[in-house]
């Protein structure tokens, strides 16, 4: 009987040493498009033209807004561990955030952060 169980584990953590997940939450832009942005000219609607609807808007004040473009893409592989299921997590991370003052671009940051992380299963 403890043949059977030692199987059944054996495939289970076999299985689940394969087992990867691909996320991707955002929506991925055009960063060619970043070099069209030009400072003090740009008007918001042609930001939509180029890069769509930002997938957040925060008021600064009554003529400044911030919008942010945002993609992210991580692929989670499981993996057995000495001390339990070790998750490993890696993507790349784009974002766009345009400061538009009066309907005109005043500023702009673009990140682009590949990232790494690894914790046990259950871990906080």
């Amino acid at each position: 009987m403890n043949t059977i169980k030692y199987l059944v584990l054996s495939v289970f953590l076999a299985t689940l040493a394969g087992c990867a997940t691909r996320t991707t939450t955002g929506r991925e832009f055009d960063v060619a498009n970043i070099a069209k942005i030009q400072k003090g000219v740009t008007p918001r609607n042609e930001l939509v033209s180029l890069f769509g609807r930002p997938l957040d808007v925060s008021t600064l004040s009554g003529d400044e807004v911030v919008w942010e473009y945002s993609w992210k893409t991580a692929t989670s592989q499981t993996q057995p561990g000495p001390d339990g299921p070790v998750v490993t997590s890696q993507g790349d991370k784009k974002t766009l955030e345009v400061l538009i003052k009066n309907g005109v671009v005043i500023n702009y940051r673009y990140a682009d952060d590949p990232f790494w992380i690894e914790k046990l299963k259950g871990a906080q």
